[in-house]
């Protein structure tokens, strides 16, 4: 189970994201989101947006960079866009499959 200092995180790190891309669907995955995590996991985060480009990938890792510093956590992003998500080639990995399955939904 994640702890609560890790889900006031996700917490903050979706309110966020949120506030400039409403529609992101936002997992938390990995060791944190299990509450195996050790004091030097990371924090990974699944994001999936209506149309992904080099910008807005680029403002998406500064706020996990922000996130991250300000929480004393390294948070590491995994962004599709909903047609990779839905379509693409990710939509059949056990990336996707295992967040799916086991991620925590922001």
């Amino acid at each position: 189970m994640m702890t609560t200092e890790d889900r006031i995180i996700l917490k903050e790190f979706t309110g966020r994201v949120h506030e400039r891309f409403s529609d992101a669907r936002i997992w938390a995955f990995g060791s944190r989101a299990r509450g195996e995590a050790t004091w030097e996991s990371d924090f990974d985060m699944f994001i999936v947006l209506s149309a992904v480009d080099q910008k807005i990938d680029r403002w998406i890792r500064d706020i996990a960079w922000e996130v991250g510093f300000e929480n004393d956590r390294i948070i590491t992003t995994v962004l599709l866009d909903k047609v990779q998500f839905e379509h693409g080639p990710m939509s059949e990995s056990t990336i996707v499959e295992n967040i799916l399955r086991e991620g925590i939904s922001a």
